[in-house]
């Protein structure tokens, strides 16, 4: 004799069924976010030396307007503060536009347009070598377009606050070494022309 189904009760057959599926249906969902995640993802290498034949990005900035000289007296003598760089080849060829961040303590901070796979943050310690003139020693590892280490580099810079504290120029000198610290005979040198960024 068949059983008699009462409503709304779901028979012993599927009700053994149905939990899985929504189960299987979130496992598959998520496997299939995190295979997104790991394949979209880009992969992060600290530095900022660009690699022979690497380009920068193609990103304009935004206007950044003139400082107000009066906002900035106070620091007027100083490399301090944040500023937007723009790197020169000798060759005449652009090698980077970055933001870089002076310390008064010493230290120095950049984040280059360069692609991350490749480096795009580095660092740097400097110090002052006449009445606003400064030297920094700036420094970050090398890595090939697919994410392995390729060596470091060296940057020298001597740069020059302009009068008014609004700007700086000065030259650099990149030095590539390989996985072991040897120097490869790679060096690249040019200009930089700098802007600083305030607040107003």
């Amino acid at each position: 004799m068949k059983p008699t189904a009462i409503p709304g009760e779901i028979p012993a057959s599927q009700s053994a069924q149905k939990p899985a599926a929504p189960f299987l249906k979130a496992l598959a969902l998520a496997a299939i976010a995190i295979l997104t995640l790991a394949f979209s993802t880009p992969a992060a290498h600290a530095s900022c030396g660009r690699l022979v034949g690497e380009l920068g990005s193609d990103i304009k900035l935004p206007a950044i307007a003139a400082a107000n000289p009066q906002l900035i007296f106070p620091i007027q003598d100083s490399i301090v503060g944040l500023w937007e760089v723009v790197y020169t080849t000798s060759s005449g060829g652009p090698f980077g536009v970055s933001f870089k961040q002076w310390h008064s303590d010493g230290t120095e901070f950049e984040n280059i347009d360069h692609s991350p796979i490749v480096g795009n943050t580095c660092m740097g310690v400097w110090k002052a070598v006449s009445f606003r003139t400064v030297h920094l020693h700036h420094l970050g590892w090398l890595f090939g377009t697919d994410g392995s280490p390729q060596g470091s580099f060296i940057i020298d810079e001597v740069d020059n606050v302009s009068n008014n504290g609004l700007n700086y120029s000065g030259t650099f000198t990149f030095k590539t070494y390989d996985t072991n610290g040897n120097y490869t005979g790679t060096e690249i040198t040019g200009t930089t022309a700098a802007t600083r960024i305030t607040v107003d």
